[in-house]
């Protein structure tokens, strides 16, 4: 169970609306954890300024540096928040690395950035950075959407049931730990979801040895029976099991929509992306696709 102690946010400079320093707040305040701002920062026109001595450079740098601190020093007293607050700024080319780099250097526990849908043609060009920074961190990573948590919310949890993987069981415990503790702090109702694949088109065709809708069936009963045996086995009580046919990139982000649920709750076991039941792309292409926050956990 996570009892987050350091919250880290990455500020997005001059702009009026801030969700995920809200969130972070919110967080901080239900935690008692200490509020870490922070801004990764990069000119590239600084960078390659011909004719500039190096020496110049540096101190335009850090002069760029310590107004940005100075903003942040003002927006963090305008806070109505219970705990400590700090500000750090770094310069680094990479702002996903800025970011995971000022988080763990400070000690951060979790993350916090916010996030917007994305083109698939733009996704296809380049990789946003908050793709990268779920890739990469270390530490557990909340994508925030503008989208307001209500008392006695939601909160969705995709868990993982491959049976043969010991290193997905450990991420799926922890991952479902990370829910019941977040569902009981917030006083909101819990969510296990995994989702079956309809049978195989030659079973679907061929009903004289199998009827595909047993088969299936079957599964989901299976399903539903190994999310039930993981709940209890960690003490879970008042948890919704839900197992649905059909694609994950289809049926979580239903889900998600027709329960108005505050958040979901996925695991990562750092490979390529964001892994749960949800491998690879189909992780990325469903936080894309929900107007809830996202808190990735890291196995």
């Amino acid at each position: 169970m996570a009892d987050y102690k350091r919250i880290f946010v990455a500020i997005t400079p001059h702009r009026e609306e801030q969700p995920a320093l809200a969130r972070a707040v919110f967080l901080a305040n239900k935690y008692q954890a200490t509020l870490v701002l922070g801004s990764s920062m990069y000119n590239r026109s600084i960078e390659k300024a011909s004719g500039v001595a190096a020496e110049s450079c540096k101190e335009l740098k850090q002069t760029l540096m310590d107004d940005q601190k100075k903003v942040m020093l003002a927006l963090a007293a305008s806070l109505e928040i219970e705990t400590k607050t700090e500000c750090v700024v770094t310069w680094h080319k990479k702002w996903y690395e800025g970011v995971i780099s000022l988080a763990t250097e400070n000690n951060c526990d979790l993350i916090i950035k916010e996030t917007k849908h994305y083109k698939k043609s733009v996704r296809n060009l380049f990789t946003p950075d908050h793709w990268n920074l779920l890739r990469c961190s270390p530490i557990n990573v909340l994508m925030v959407k503008n989208h307001k948590w209500t008392c006695n919310g939601d909160i969705v949890t995709a868990i993982s049931l491959d049976d043969g993987d010991s290193e997905h069981q450990c991420l799926s415990e922890k991952v479902a730990k990370e829910a019941a503790s977040m569902s009981k702090l917030f006083g909101a109702n819990l969510h296990f979801i995994n989702t079956v694949s309809k049978a195989p088109m030659h079973i679907a065709v061929d009903k004289s040895a199998f009827d595909p809708d047993k088969v299936n069936a079957r599964v989901m009963q299976k399903h539903k029976e190994s999310l039930k045996i993981l709940a209890d086995n960690l003490n879970i009580a008042d948890v919704n099991i839900i197992v649905e046919e059909g694609l994950p990139g289809h049926v979580v982000p239903k889900l998600c929509d027709d329960l108005n649920a505050e958040c979901l709750i996925l695991g990562s076991v750092g490979r390529k992306g964001v892994t749960a039941a949800l491998l690879g792309n189909t992780a990325e292409y469903i936080i894309d696709k929900l107007d809830c926050d996202t808190l990735v956990v890291k196995g």
